[in-house]
């Protein structure tokens, strides 16, 4: 697991040594729907194939997501090499969507060995998060 914290003036790093990897994404701030695009944009073009969204308004992010990925292939059909599944998990506890991303959360056509741990704070909680996943 990989953790990364985020906050409305973060830079987006370069992750390509993930690819091909699946991300949760922790919404713990607000975040403004013209950076949620460019997180999004960044996901996709950075090799993620699968989301996982927690925290308020959680659904959103999948449609953020959904969009980039649509996006990113313009008018044609997306192959399914590069659909990225995503899911949200407003009424699961985090624990739980750690449980997911373990045991559930996989790809049709991609192994997907790296996961990222995305949290959205102004908090950095990497150690409390990363025993919460290595517990699930």
């Amino acid at each position: 697991m990989d953790y990364l914290q985020l906050t409305s003036l973060s830079r987006l790093p370069e992750l390509s040594a993930l690819r091909p990897y699946k991300a949760i994404i922790i919404v713990e701030d607000s975040v403004a729907p013209d950076r949620q695009a460019q997180i999004s944009q960044w996901l996709i073009a950075s090799g993620c194939l699968y989301t996982m969204a927690w925290g308020p308004d959680c659904r959103s992010w999948t449609e953020a997501v959904d969009l980039a990925n649509r996006e990113a292939f313009d008018t044609q059909a997306i192959p399914s090499e590069s659909l990225v599944m995503t899911t949200w998990h407003e009424d699961e506890s985090l624990a739980e969507v750690f449980w997911f991303s373990k045991h559930t959360a996989m790809h049709p056509c991609s192994s997907l060995a790296n996961t990222l741990v995305l949290h959205l704070s102004p908090t950095e909680r990497q150690a409390e998060l990363a025993a919460l996943y290595e517990a699930a």
